[in-house]
């Protein structure tokens, strides 16, 4: 009987489900980015006190200590600290590091 059959179920087209999971996506980031912004800390003992001064460096064999990259890059100029990055969970050395100089003029020397 077409009194008992229930109306037809909208399907959601490729386009609109494409515009639907963008829109989502953009709120997911908004809401994090809000988040992050509440628990940021411009005071962490993380930080660096001038990134104009901090040099990347990456693919670093995860043997290497402290000390080897403070022997290789301290030719360049005084460094203030170096932050070897490792796993949160394991510790394990993660394969980069960062170098801060005492001078900018130091952090750039090498690149010459």
């Amino acid at each position: 009987d077409p009194k008992d059959t229930p109306p037809p179920t909208r399907v959601e087209t490729k386009d609109e489900r494409k515009e639907r999971k963008r829109k989502e996506r953009a709120e997911q980031i908004a809401y994090k980015l809000e988040q992050d912004l509440a628990l940021w800390d411009p005071h962490t003992a993380n930080a660096s006190t001038d990134p104009y001064k901090t040099l990347f460096v990456a693919r670093i064999n995860y043997d290497t200590s402290e000390s080897k990259i403070r022997r290789e890059f301290e030719v360049y100029g005084p460094i203030r600290k170096i932050k070897l990055t490792t796993d949160k969970i394991g510790g394990k050395p993660r394969g980069y590091a960062f170098i801060e100089y005492e001078h900018e003029r130091d952090m750039h020397y090498w690149s010459y």
